[in-house]
């Protein structure tokens, strides 16, 4: 669909994108993921790690800027994690229903 991007099942409107990196958490690092909106870092999210907080997959705001500065939140997928960040931040939805 022209002006998505797919992250997941999920269908994000264009002006977002995402670079997966090492977040220096814990030692060895975490799975993390910058959260881009028009070119401009908005979100720092980490996968939790399993072993240490007995949880799979879930996603945790690691730090947010501008509207999500001081913000700290888990979610459960990180299509959940995009829609929050999309909601919060602008003033359209950045996640759309199928």
């Amino acid at each position: 669909m022209e002006g998505f991007i797919k992250v997941g099942k999920a269908k994000i409107t264009s002006g977002f994108s995402f670079s997966e990196v090492r977040i220096g958490t814990v030692e060895g690092g975490e799975s993390g993921v910058l959260v881009w909106k028009c070119d401009q870092l908005v979100a720092v999210l980490t996968q939790i790690d399993e072993e240490a907080y007995s949880t799979k997959g879930k996603w945790f705001l690691e730090t947010g800027f501008g509207l999500l500065s001081g913000q700290h939140k888990n979610f459960d997928t990180m299509e959940e994690a995009i829609r929050w960040v999309g909601r919060y931040t602008f003033p359209e939805p950045a996640y759309t229903a199928d």
